[in-house]
């Protein structure tokens, strides 16, 4: 009895020979490639959407890229930077703000020490609050909308607990200076009147709350703060 013999056909056998000799010729990996990870990995790590201007640069080994980008942000554009070894992601750096998310979730309060209070937005953005209700610290990556709502979520909790402190309508009170990761500021007064600053102290923006006089007091204690950190 004759054996029969069967051959593949000509293309899988061509990509085969290929792929046996030289790997990265059929499983091809280029900037694109490592744009579209880079871009995927922003979108699950930190909610990013509008991703834009993306280039990626290959550095030495075998598919190694570095990728720098741009996420836009309630009208904002923040930098962003990301690495690839061997086809994968290794390092993702992002300060910017997370997108607000409004219509979805509600805020959580995490309860500290001492009476104090954490806000957590489902962001990413928390704010810290003391026992009477004024605003210790928050984080870099708060947006406006994620400020105002845990503002009010701090005022309502505190109420429940039966205490009549924190951000009531006070404006005449010097602000407080709270610095930001990335070098930013804010001037933060009683009444919810936010004025942001620059890494070089220079005023940026204000929430409309904000009289003329708040703005000058803004300024004032923005120029002492510098003085007191040297700058």
């Amino acid at each position: 009895m004759t054996k029969q013999t069967h051959s593949l056909p000509t293309h899988l056998g061509v990509l085969l020979a290929l792929a046996i000799a030289a790997p990265g010729a059929v499983f091809a990996y280029d900037n694109k490639d490592a744009i579209r990870d880079c871009e995927s990995r922003l979108g699950r790590d930190y909610g990013l959407t509008d991703l834009r201007g993306a280039r990626a640069v290959q550095l030495p080994g075998e598919k190694n890229y570095k990728v720098e980008g741009q996420a836009k942000v309630d009208g904002n554009k923040y930098p962003w930077t990301c690495e690839i070894a061997n086809r994968r992601v290794v390092d993702v750096e992002y300060r910017g703000r997370r997108p607000s998310h409004a219509s979805g979730g509600r805020p959580e309060i995490m309860l500290r020490r001492a009476g104090e209070i954490e806000v957590r937005m489902p962001s990413g953005c928390t704010a810290r609050y003391d026992r009477d209700g004024e605003l210790i610290t928050r984080s870099s990556g708060c947006s406006q909308n994620d400020r105002r709502r845990a503002d009010d979520a701090a005022n309502a909790y505190f109420r429940e607990q039966g205490h009549h402190g924190g951000w009531h309508d006070d404006g005449d009170r010097p602000p407080r200076i709270i610095a930001g990761k990335n070098g930013e500021s804010e001037a933060v007064f009683r009444n919810d009147c936010v004025v942001y600053y620059d890494r070089r102290g220079r005023r940026t923006e204000a929430l409309p709350k904000c009289n003329s006089s708040q703005l000058m007091m803004a300024d004032q204690a923005m120029r002492a703060y510098r003085r007191e950190q040297g700058r």
